[in-house]
């Protein structure tokens, strides 16, 4: 075996593992924190990616979850104060301006779909609501870029190996995934996403993939800020 080649891949697998780790994925929580203050866009529009990001409208992001879904009731109640975004421990509230409001962009910082859901608890204005028992947000669909999934052929590299030194395939958007049923692997292991997806973004952060291999498409019905 290649000597450069076997320290190179055991870096790489160390790395990986290090950054799936709690302490880990502490550590990229706090770095998202500290880049959607730097930007409020997130940290995928501060770091140059290997290829060319599909277009996506600019002005096309959601509201936070529990926000009126009547954008004219929304911007009425809305005061733009700040307050839940201050309150989500994520860092994945946001506002573009003084006008926009918050919004939430979950390809680049995900919703974690909070127990307690600190940013609608901030709210005093009612522009965000809370949800039913059985109810989470919506704020999208997430959508496989195959060419560039682990599971791909090409990318069998990219693996992470098992005990014995063997490549197995990746099941991490399905492990991050909060909603039981969304996440289902095809016949060549590739993962599909169901309709009764939130596109909460978590399946894209936890992606292994060098190159952006989850994409999360908006609601443009639901993330109209105009």
């Amino acid at each position: 075996m290649d000597r450069r080649k076997f320290f190179s891949d055991g870096l790489r697998d160390l790395f990986r593992d290090l950054m799936q780790s709690p302490v880990g994925r502490a550590v990229d929580r706090q770095l998202h924190g500290i880049s959607n203050v730097l930007d409020p866009r997130g940290l995928d529009y501060m770091i140059e990616q290997s290829q060319p990001r599909d277009p996506l409208p600019e002005d096309h992001y959601a509201r936070p979850p529990g926000a009126l879904p009547d954008p004219d009731a929304f911007e009425k109640a809305c005061t733009k104060c700040g307050d839940c975004e201050t309150a989500c421990p994520y860092g994945t509230i946001f506002q573009l301006d003084f006008r926009s409001g918050p919004l939430v962009n979950p390809e680049s910082v995900p919703c974690h779909l909070c127990v307690d859901y600190p940013c609608i608890q901030a709210c005093q204005e009612g522009a965000l609501l809370p949800l039913q028992a059985d109810e989470v947000p919506r704020f999208g669909q997430a959508r496989l870029v195959q060419e560039n999934c682990v599971n791909h052929p090409n990318n069998k590299y990219q693996r992470r190996r098992d005990s014995a030194g063997r490549q197995r395939h990746c099941t991490e958007c399905k492990q991050a995934c909060p909603v039981q049923g969304v996440v289902k692997y095809n016949a060549q292991k590739f993962p599909q996403f169901a309709d009764f997806c939130t596109g909460c973004g978590l399946c894209a952060a936890a992606c292994p993939a060098l190159s952006i291999a989850i994409r999360i498409d908006p609601d443009i019905e639901l993330t109209e800020t105009e």
